[in-house]
């Protein structure tokens, strides 16, 4: 534990490695100050939190994680774009 004094400004330096974190300041009753780290996520962004799009988002990185980038041939998938227009224009 540390004291703190509030400077003529009213703040207070918690110190670099702190530099950047959010908080949640709760006044207490007896006039004590709580300080709470917290993670500050936008609005727009909060959807991205909600149960269901975090499990597809878990869901997509475990895809990714099991099908990693590969090279790809332009001439190999062209041909087997124009293999593919061929099939379904005499199917047609």
């Amino acid at each position: 534990m540390s004291i703190k004094i509030v400077g003529k400004s009213g703040q207070i330096s918690l110190g670099k490695a702190l530099a950047g974190t959010g908080f949640l300041v709760e006044e207490l009753p007896g006039g004590d100050i709580v300080l709470k780290r917290a993670a500050i996520i936008p609005i727009n962004e909060r959807w991205l939190h909600e149960p269901a799009v975090r499990e597809k988002l878990a869901q997509a990185d475990a895809w990714m994680r099991a099908n990693p980038p590969a090279e790809t041939s332009l001439e190999e998938l062209e041909a087997a774009q124009r293999a593919d227009a061929r099939k379904h224009k005499h199917s047609a």
